[in-house]
């Protein structure tokens, strides 16, 4: 049994303790180990940490239960990887609220290049010939795919990865003792044999509200690219566009029409400038590298008129800029940039940024 993943699960029963407390203790204590045999005085001394904080730390009936879970684990093909582990996805690492356990379990090695595909539980016809189409287009170049084992775009887009035999990994909103929905228990299954499952919640975590905020970050956090398929206003999948913002993802969203529910939240993201329109899943193999169906050199044939040349030699020079910036640079309101910056989009000459930043293609 891992020591450190022993504490680190004891500390994590401990009522009042998060995330980042625990990384506070550790970076003080120098391992959860030491952090629960401290003495409370010395618990204390940590910054804004009191008595009801640090209470329960050393309860031997805590570290009982957390004996127990890894035992669970061992006897259930369950693994458990840490934030201070060399192991630890390495993306993931990078958001300042990455948690501090993830539970797994499956056939997959972490770091494969991947994309998060999310999106409505009511999926139309539309998001599912999409979300299909984007998958098969990643077989091709071994990129895994991220998802949260919902209904709708979520098990679509683990459906066809299965089929396609492509690594694919579903994010939890509970703990691994169970699976939600059940419809996806078999599916769940089937993504152990090449790819698999994960979680931060504690083994007995039930699907409650608010964990499936708190999963988002996961998927988001795991992948470089988010792409949202179909979503309404408010939708779930948002909060997941909205974590890979703050994380500086890349973030692309299928248009549609005004009048299709499930299309408005993409279509507001991408008013909004906060994901980029993808027109074609080739798109999403771009970030990766993969430059595909474009003739050489074509930026040397297209024409531009006058507004349009101003906006590009300005980005050509100065480098990626904010529209705030270009308006006030180029001493034009927003609102006449806008449709000049979209047609440029169209030539594919330039691309949006999350931010509300444009640069060159």
């Amino acid at each position: 049994m891992n020591d450190e993943v022993l504490y680190l699960t004891a500390l994590k029963y401990c009522p009042n303790i998060g995330d980042l407390i625990i990384k506070r203790l550790v970076a003080k204590f120098g391992s959860a180990k030491n952090a629960w045999n401290a003495p409370q005085r010395d618990l204390l001394s940590l910054f804004r940490v009191g008595e009801q904080t640090v209470k329960f730390i050393g309860d031997e009936s805590l570290m009982k239960k957390a004996e127990n879970a890894l035992e669970y684990c061992a006897d259930n093909g369950i693994f458990i990887t840490h934030f201070f582990d060399e192991n630890y996805p390495a993306l993931l690492k990078e958001c300042s609220d990455a948690p501090v356990l993830l539970y797994y379990k499956g056939n997959f090695t972490w770091n494969l290049p991947s994309v998060s595909i999310v999106g409505t539980r009511n999926i139309t016809s539309y998001g599912k010939k999409f979300t299909e189409n984007l998958v098969e287009c990643l077989k091709e170049k071994g990129i895994a795919v991220v998802s949260g084992l919902a209904l709708g775009v979520d098990g679509t887009a683990h459906k066809k990865a299965v089929e396609l035999g492509i690594l694919t990994l579903g994010v939890l909103a509970h703990g691994l003792k169970m699976i939600y929905p059940h419809q996806h228990k078999l599916l769940a299954d089937e993504m152990l044999k090449n790819g698999g499952i994960v979680s931060e919640f504690p083994l007995e975590a039930k699907p409650d509200r608010y964990n499936f905020i708190q999963r988002n970050r996961i998927i988001a956090g795991l992948s470089p690219v988010t792409v949202i398929a179909e979503s309404a206003y408010g939708g779930g999948a948002i909060t997941t566009v909205k974590f890979a913002n703050s994380y500086n993802r890349e973030i692309f969203a299928l248009a549609g029409k005004i009048t299709d529910k499930y299309s408005q939240g993409c279509n507001q993201l991408i008013k909004n400038l906060e994901a980029q329109i993808i027109t074609r899943p080739e798109d999403v193999l771009e970030y990766f590298g993969e430059k595909i169906n474009k003739a050489p050199q074509m930026h040397l044939f297209v024409e531009l008129n006058e507004k349009e040349r101003i906006i590009v030699d300005f980005l050509k020079e100065k480098g990626k800029s904010q529209i705030d910036v270009l308006a006030m640079e180029l001493s034009q309101p927003t609102f006449q940039l806008m449709p000049v910056l979209l047609e440029l989009e169209l030539k594919n000459l330039v691309k949006p940024l999350p931010g509300k930043f444009f640069e060159l293609s």
